[in-house]
């Protein structure tokens, strides 16, 4: 009873910093798809670039050189540095780092792999000094002082090379775990410190100002890796609506908390809300316990939908797991491993980005993005400069002569309305095309973009029990366009 009342007074003081429960949609896309609706909606395939505007210090461990504890955290490494060489000093080292750790010659990589996407972790001190107030960053905020124009310099960048960014808070104040990726160790603090959450808002808030005519920013994540258990529902809500309020065709991603069936069921009516969740096989005593080969034949199993992006993963597999298989057979079942999940989340998500870019020493092995697609553990796609030369109604009227043979055959004394099929044909053709015709991409929020022109059909046709006539056809539509040109 006790837990009951102060969990109820907890929420009442979020909802009275925050606001009702209402979330304001997205608009329909427009016809045709605009860049920036198909930037948004595209199946995103890219890589996260860990330890550029977040540290971690096993992939920039020079940020650590005058930490020498154990805290791993970005807040131990920027307090040390700036007691051994002064705030002044520690803010030019942060700033090479910001302006060095991804070269030209990177960019350049990534769109010839064909990387159309990056999810890019920031921690909220990055912001500036106006939402660190009543945190550890407060005392250290100036080396801060140049850090967001940077990060959206970064958004410029990747707009010359047609890639995405999906603007990932990643540390909250408080920290959404005890991990030391929080920005801070030992946090986890976050969900239950109203205080805590307010200035997340904050910040939210301006992100999503401050990212508005950025037609290439593909989504704002409000937390990374809640933890497992976290009262997140409340925050999701009242994130998404600041965002909705300053940018209404704004893609929200939320985390899974490691619960990936309940934030399912979550973003289910909440159109343009996606769900990240973290596919790893190396942590849990239970994938330990596995060979790779069974592994490899999980991953072709691993449940996920177009409401869901897998923001992260790799090719790395626990020692007792590689311990089952010989060393000359590892490169095999790497490579198999990689290949499955790509094609998987090709197959069944809206996007997904390995763990990560790169390391600022040396290589991260499995855990490198740019050494596993030279190895060929991790595919991409290669481009095959084939163009979209019809209109799609050709293709129409012989799919719905064909249609319309099977269904009048088995529906009998009734007219069904093969006109609607026919629009859907042509509407996911012609959808289809559109999203090929920039870098032969492919449309990756199928449900979500099929319920909106779902709904514009019934806005100018009517409703009708043989609707699903024209859900059939955009599927198929959408369908025969890809092997016209694959």
């Amino acid at each position: 009873m006790v837990l009951d009342k102060l969990k109820s007074k907890f929420e009442s003081k979020i909802e009275k910093a925050i606001g009702g429960t209402s979330i304001r949609p997205p608009p329909y896309p427009s016809l045709p798809a605009s860049r920036r609706e198909i930037f948004k909606y595209r199946l995103q395939v890219g890589t996260n670039i860990g330890g550029w505007f977040m540290l971690e210090k096993w992939l920039a461990p020079s940020l650590h050189s005058s930490n020498k504890s154990s805290d791993d955290s970005e807040l131990a490494a920027v307090s040390a540095s700036v007691k051994d060489i002064g705030l002044d000093r520690t803010r030019a080292k942060w700033d090479h780092h910001y302006d060095s750790f991804l070269n030209d010659e990177d960019w350049t990589w990534l769109a010839k792999a064909h990387v159309n996407a990056i999810r890019v972790p920031l921690g909220y001190y990055v912001l500036g000094a106006a939402f660190v107030r009543g945190t550890p960053f407060v005392e250290v905020a100036g080396v801060y002082e140049n850090a967001w124009a940077k990060y959206k310099g970064m958004l410029e960048l990747a707009r010359t090379h047609n890639i995405g960014v999906l603007v990932d808070l990643h540390a909250v104040p408080g920290g959404a775990n005890a991990d030391s990726h929080s920005g801070v160790s030992g946090g986890g603090k976050f969900f239950s410190s109203s205080l805590h959450v307010s200035l997340a808002l904050e910040c939210i808030e301006y992100i999503a100002r401050e990212v508005k005519d950025y037609d290439n920013v593909i989504g704002i994540q409000v937390v990374n890796e809640a933890s497992y258990g976290a009262a997140a529902e409340k925050y999701y809500v009242h994130a998404a609506q600041k965002i909705r309020e300053i940018d209404p065709t704004q893609i929200i991603v939320i985390s899974d908390g490691w619960d990936r069936g309940k934030y399912a069921e979550f973003v289910k009516d909440k159109p343009g809300m996606l769900v990240d969740t973290h596919v790893y096989k190396c942590f849990s005593e239970a994938d330990k316990c596995n060979a790779p080969n069974q592994l490899v034949a999980a991953a072709a199993m691993e449940w996920l939908d177009t409401t869901m992006i897998v923001g992260e993963f790799s090719c790395t597999l626990d020692t007792q797991t590689w311990n089952r298989v010989s060393k000359s057979d590892r490169a095999k079942f790497r490579a198999e491993y990689g290949r499955v999940q790509f094609n998987r989340f090709a197959q069944n998500s809206a996007g997904f980005y390995f763990w990560t870019f790169k390391f600022e020493q040396g290589s991260g092995g499995e855990w490198d993005y740019r050494e596993m697609v030279n190895s060929g553990c991790i595919p991409i796609y290669e481009r095959t400069k084939h163009k979209v030369t019809s209109n799609g109604e050709q293709e129409s009227r012989l799919a719905v002569q064909a249609h319309a043979a099977y269904w009048d055959s088995q529906v009998k004394g009734e007219k069904m309305e093969h006109s609607r099929y026919q629009d859907g044909f042509l509407t996911g053709w012609r959808d289809a095309a559109q999203f090929w015709a920039e870098d032969e991409s492919r449309i990756g929020q199928r449900t979500s973009w099929k319920n909106a022109r779902v709904q514009q059909h019934v806005q100018k046709n009517g409703n009708s029990k043989y609707l699903w006539e024209f859900e059939q056809g955009f599927d198929t539509g959408t369908q025969a366009l890809l092997q016209s040109v694959l």
